[in-house]
């Protein structure tokens, strides 16, 4: 068999008629494993067009802004807490007095017994996770 009879689809050495040396064996790369939306992510990337970044001082006045959310939760743990300490000291004093006639029914008293210590911990723990949050995002300048 001459070298124009093989398959050219095939390597030669594994097709009958071969009577020279065998191919060293290689190697075949594995093609890299990549998520679909890894693919459009850097698809994406390779497309976008990156508008270059000046220091401007639109961006510190932007930094600078208060988030609204964190200050109505700062509001709300403010009331909570005032509140909730008010309305007990409300209470107390309705106890305290000499002719205790209170326009309350058990029940309504009941109920704030058991509310008012929960406001006042949910606003402390209000507070606390909007200080956390001011803490991580916090800056030390230098």
């Amino acid at each position: 068999m001459s070298k124009d009879d093989f398959d050219p689809r095939f390597d030669p050495a594994f097709q009958p008629g071969f009577e020279g040396k065998a191919a060293k064996a290689r190697k075949a790369k594995a093609p890299r494993a990549v998520s679909p939306a890894q693919a459009a992510l850097e698809s994406a990337r390779e497309h976008a067009e990156i508008a270059p970044v000046d220091g401007s001082d639109d961006d510190e006045q932007e930094s600078r802004r208060p988030n609204p959310f964190l200050v109505a939760l700062g509001a709300l743990s403010v009331v909570l807490i005032a509140g909730g300490v008010a309305s007990q000291q409300w209470i107390r004093a309705q106890f305290l007095q000499e002719d205790i006639r209170l326009d309350l029914d058990y029940f309504s008293l009941d109920a704030l017994k058991i509310a008012i210590p929960l406001s006042i911990a949910l606003g402390v723990a209000i507070g606390a996770g909007l200080l956390f949050v001011l803490a991580i995002r916090w800056k030390k300048t230098d």
